[in-house]
């Protein structure tokens, strides 16, 4: 079940308003030497070490597993940056980590223009136990004339992982949108 949400502007303002009052402003350290650590003071929280730990990872590199960001687990893998004149493209991969199951996968795509942010699209494959037990439930119920639909399983299987793990989609939406603010 793949669904491409869009990151609303009101959902990238909110992020940056909260971010840019709670956010350090500088990612890197002083001497902005792209392969030093991000600076980390004993005053930041541990949001903002984990979202500095995410943005190295996107932007830097290597990847980082089991960040912990606003309650949930992320591996962030570095991502692809492309530019044409004006245009930089950014394509990425974050992981929500999920302890004995699949992880869910989300795919993001940012397109900024000029240094304004123009697009950002999100792609969720979702993970757990329902990507894979709902093909199988699916064939016995039509086998057994039980008028249950694979889509019908994968709902009731999203809806019991949200009620379980929670709603984690927001987490990885303000990783997203931190990335794209620091995209030059």
């Amino acid at each position: 079940m793949n669904k491409i949400m869009k990151v609303s502007a009101m959902t990238l303002l909110a992020t940056t308003i909260v971010m840019t009052s709670t956010y350090p402003s500088a990612i890197l350290a002083a001497n902005d030497d792209i392969t030093s650590p991000a600076v980390v003071t004993e005053a930041s929280t541990p949001l903002q070490n984990s979202m500095d730990m995410a943005i190295q990872a996107a932007l830097v590199g290597p990847e980082m597993k089991k960040l912990n960001i606003l309650g949930h687990e992320f591996n962030v893998k570095p991502v692809v940056i492309s530019r044409k004149d004006n245009l930089i493209s950014v394509n990425g991969e974050i992981s929500h980590h999920l302890s004995w199951r699949p992880d869910d996968q989300l795919y993001y795509r940012i397109e900024k223009e000029n240094g304004e942010i123009k697009k950002v699209e999100i792609k969720i494959e979702r993970g757990g136990w329902t990507s894979l037990s709902a093909p199988f439930l699916a064939a016995l119920a039509q086998k057994n004339d039980i008028p249950l639909t694979l889509e019908t399983i994968q709902e009731i299987g999203q809806k019991l992982g949200s009620f379980i793990d929670g709603r984690w989609e927001y987490a990885a939406e303000s990783i997203v949108s931190t990335i794209a603010l620091h995209v030059e």
